[in-house]
């Protein structure tokens, strides 16, 4: 146990069966919290505090039937991420309340007395927590229960609307039967859930006896501890309630209340939420930041990682001065980080220079350029810097600029990067990524080498482009040809869209499919119509590179070579399945006959996992590639309308008929020639 949990434990001031749960997403509801905490602990009681229009504040409460429990939870829920997120739990709070005056603390033991007879009363009746909604007939309870004494009612409370609320209430016969279901039911189970059994209260008399037993309980305690640590609590609140981004400023929490318990109405669980919320909710208050409020030397930066953390974004902008404070942009509705920050500055010097220096934003090439200070590349991103403006600007640029910022990447009609460098990333594996967990070091080695050659040529020349349809491969099986990975280019496409089918993958997004009709368009302009409509497979060429040029298969694989499909979709299909895709011994020998199968046993079977990138084509012989390309097409197509023609015929009659040969077997034009060469003999002869 950690030592601010003992110090937590050991708190009067404190309630042990409760949680205080802050930065939960704002899109996360009441049950979604106890889900999540019920994989810890049996939960009593879980709520998400909502301002007074109903939307959440980013906070909660979590309640508990045991001390042990409620460690526990504590514990576990530290080091868990909910819905992406990690949370910050502490021990709750109780209520702090006036001392009554001597004349109602004189009448409290009479009147506990009356409360605890009033509480015998209901002993009998059990509340079941923590119930799986798949449970909705009172019956199933009445079975469960039976083995510990006669039942003689139970109820499943729902919402409005009929939404199920998680808990439920037994009566039992008898006073004993009702402990001893709760001395038995520990660890009980309900649709491999486990649940909380324990006793419940009317709830006015429940309300009447817990206040006059906190004032009892809460009389001496020293109130001055609870300042320090609401004001501790209260400024970090203030690093999550700054998370919303340029364009969605502070909320304003003035008018906030708690959002009602979701107990019914006649019955109340035994938990002290509501001692701790009002507690809880006026440190926040105190604390928040008033809505829409702009500092006086901060700066918005774009193209930050999206696990990047506050304090190491804060140590990397000290280097122009001290920093105020450094926050990440947290998605409002999905709870993600938007790659986005916003950092204040304490002096006006510092946020000058920061801004007087920084790189330019405008820029289409996603490479990072040699004259780039090192100032603005934060773990090997290059940082885009601007002043932080209020809401209403924000929200004018982001509508100005949003078309302008999908032509830079490519994803309109429009768009501006005629080098298709945003197709850089496309297949990269960096160490970070989850995919990089199933490569070796080697081969991210590999990887990392190939992607900083690539931006190498591609910074040095540029009529240096990448391709939208032709791909390379690197870390090809030596044994295997070009028919082998024609067959498996196919083979990818295919098992891309069954994948996407069956959810197992994301599919292409409209943008993308729109990029690869316009590609398409583009090509098919200069073609023959014949050609045009002719159906083409979708790999149009598989080839190896080999060790010695003109070799072909006979020669040696250098393990490495290209694919060119019929359109940048299948293209992008085909990369995004044999990406780090481990070729295996059937896929090297997949179409090829016995000879060929001897071949490649001798060079070996050896399994790789493949290294697949966009291909880097210079635009002047894509160009002369074109022209020759359409330059055949042509000539193959006049040659076969010309024999089309010769061929024709209508009933018994051709339409183009051969001449017909003379009597010595020659036609006109030859006579006509051997008939000028004697004329000519005979002018000789005569002279």
């Amino acid at each position: 146990m950690s030592d601010r949990s003992v110090q937590s434990a050991g708190n009067d001031n404190l309630d042990k069966k409760t949680l205080f749960v802050r930065s939960i997403p704002f899109d996360a509801t009441s049950e979604q919290l106890t889900d999540f905490f019920s994989q810890f602990c049996p939960v009593r009681h879980a709520v998400v505090v909502n301002d007074a229009e109903g939307q959440s504040r980013g906070f909660g409460f979590v309640s508990f039937a045991m001390d042990e429990d409620t460690q526990t939870a504590l514990d576990k829920s530290r080091t868990t991420k909910f819905q992406g997120r990690m949370l910050r739990v502490d021990i709750a709070k109780r209520r702090d309340r006036k001392v009554k005056n001597q004349e109602d603390s004189s009448s409290s033991p009479s009147s506990s007395k009356v409360q605890k007879e009033q509480v015998e009363k209901r002993k009998p009746r059990l509340i079941i927590r923590n119930l799986p909604w798949s449970v909705r007939n009172p019956e199933q309870l009445k079975k469960i229960f039976s083995k510990y004494g006669v039942v003689t009612d139970a109820f499943i409370p729902r919402k409005k609307g009929g939404q199920m609320s998680g808990f439920a209430f037994v009566t039992m016969k008898k006073y004993a039967n009702a402990q001893n279901a709760i001395k038995e039911s520990e660890g009980l189970k309900i649709d491999d859930r486990e649940v909380a059994v324990d006793f419940a209260l009317e709830k006015s008399k429940w309300l009447q006896y817990k206040d006059e037993h906190d004032e009892d309980e809460d009389e001496d305690e020293d109130g001055q501890e609870e300042v320090d640590e609401e004001v501790e609590n209260g400024q970090e609140e203030v690093d999550e309630e700054v998370d919303e981004g340029q364009e969605e400023e502070l909320e304003d929490s003035d008018n906030a209340d708690v959002a009602n318990s979701d107990s019914d109405d006649s019955d109340v669980e035994l938990d002290s939420d509501e001692d701790v919320e009002e507690s809880q909710e006026k440190e926040l208050e105190k604390s928040r930041p008033k809505a829409n409020r702009q500092e006086n030397f901060s700066i918005f930066v774009r193209n930050i990682p999206y696990d990047t953390e506050s304090e190491d974004l804060k140590q990397h902008f000290e280097k122009f001065g001290p920093v105020k404070y450094a926050l990440p942009v947290i998605d409002k509705e999905t709870g993600l980080a938007k790659g986005t920050a916003f950092v204040a500055f304490y002096q006006k010097e510092s946020y000058e220079k920061c801004l007087a220096n920084a790189p330019e934003s405008s820029t289409t090439s996603i490479l990072i350029s040699d004259d780039v200070s090192p100032d603005y590349v934060f773990e090997g991103r290059i940082l885009s810097i601007s002043p932080t403006v209020d809401r209403e600007s924000a929200s004018r640029l982001t509508e100005k600029n949003a078309q302008k910022r999908m032509e830079l990447l490519g994803k309109t009609p429009g768009e501006r990067d005629k080098r298709n460098l945003y197709l850089l990333n496309e297949g990269r594996i960096t160490e970070n990524s989850k995919l990089a967990s199933k490569l070796s070091k080697s081969d991210l080695e590999l990887r990392e080498k190939s992607y900083k050659l690539r931006v190498q040529h591609l910074n040095k020349n540029p009529s240096l482009h990448l391709s939208l349809t032709r791909l390379a491969i690197r870390n090809l099986p030596r044994a295997m040809n070009a028919k082998a990975l024609k067959a498996l280019a196919r083979k990818a496409v295919v098992q891309f869209a069954t994948e996407v089918k069956d959810g197992k993958r994301q599919p292409l997004t409209k943008e993308e499919a729109i990029r690869s009709q316009k590609e398409k368009e583009r090509w098919q302009a200069g073609e023959v119509e014949s050609n045009r409509s002719k159906k083409q497979g979708v790999v149009r060429q598989a080839k190896i590179i080999m060790e010695v040029k003109g070799s072909g298969d006979a020669g040696r694989s250098r393990g490495y070579g290209f694919l060119e499909f019929r359109d940048h979709k299948t293209a992008l299909m085909g990369l995004r399945w044999l990406n780090a895709h481990e070729v295996t011994p059937s896929e090297i020998l997949e179409g090829l006959d016995d000879e060929e199968k001897k071949i490649a046993e001798l060079e070996g079977l050896a399994k790789r996992k493949l290294i697949v990138e966009f291909a880097i084509e210079h635009a002047n012989i894509v160009k002369r590639r074109r022209e020759k390309m359409l330059h055949a097409r042509k000539s193959s197509a006049g040659k076969k309308q010309g024999n089309t023609n010769k061929g024709m015929h209508v009933g018994k009659k051709t339409i183009v008929e051969d001449k017909e040969p003379s009597k010595s077997g020659l036609d006109d034009d030859t006579k006509k020639l051997i008939g000028m060469k004697r004329k000519r003999r005979q002018q000789k002869r005569g002279k």
